[in-house]
């Protein structure tokens, strides 16, 4: 029997579901029929990051800010780009508070490696930033009671000292109330969005981004984009 063709074995970007939504290759907003190319789901872009809506959002305002390398999580960042995120994460959150109207949170499940993953349900760096109509000291005050956090000034810098000095994953959260971060220990997959999804009183399985995907939510975040609040004002004023 002839031994079969061999066919290119894939590199993990070609197969990471960031990667291909970075490079606007083959990914979700294309199969879900919300977009027909990369223009489609992008809603703000950077040097080094992307921020497109969360595909099974679990409010009406979700997006996720995704760095454009490959990176297990904010902590694995060289100190430009950690630089960039913070900047990035104030003017993505202002932004979501200005369309919606509402509180805004935003958090990571921050891998430290392949094994040791923090929560998180995918091998590429993603920020969660999430408006909601609820107050959301009230989300703090419940992951607070299932998770050992601690106040710092910049969670991304102390992500980064977890990572690289601790190799520890961690959790991280950052509200109006401030930034906190603890180390995840054993927490589960999708720990933050199971947490929400509690707070919410929405169905549990809907934490399930697969499952629920949202099409309805995405595509009215992509209709709206992400404007900037200041330019939005200064053509109020005129």
């Amino acid at each position: 029997m002839d031994s079969p063709t061999e066919a290119a074995c894939p590199t993990y970007e070609e197969i990471c579901t960031f990667c291909n939504e970075v490079a606007g290759r083959d990914n979700l907003f294309y199969d879900l029929g919300v977009a027909a190319d990369r223009a489609g789901y992008v809603l703000l872009e950077t040097e080094n990051f992307l921020v497109v809506p969360c595909l099974g959002a679990l409010t009406d305002w979700y997006v996720l800010v995704v760095p454009r390398r490959h990176v297990l999580s904010a902590g694995w960042l060289d100190p430009a780009e950690r630089a960039e995120l913070r900047v990035l994460l104030g003017d993505v959150a202002g932004r979501l508070a200005g369309v919606s109207g509402q509180d805004v949170v935003l958090f990571e499940h921050g891998s430290f490696s392949f094994r040791d993953k923090g929560g998180a349900c995918h091998d590429h760096a993603h920020i969660h930033v999430v408006a909601t109509a609820d107050p959301v000291s009230d989300f703090v005050a419940l992951v607070s009671t299932h998770v050992d956090l601690h106040p710092c000034d910049n969670w991304i810098e102390a992500a980064a000292r977890l990572v690289n000095e601790n190799q520890r994953s961690y959790l991280a959260l950052q509200s109006e109330a401030g930034a906190m971060i603890a180390m995840a220990g054993k927490a589960p997959s999708a720990f933050f969005r199971k947490a929400l999804a509690q707070w919410l009183a929405v169905d549990p399985g809907e934490h399930d981004w697969l499952v629920y995907p949202q099409v309805e939510r995405l595509r009215r975040m992509i209709a709206a984009g992400l404007p900037d609040p200041r330019q939005t004002a200064g053509r109020e004023d005129r």
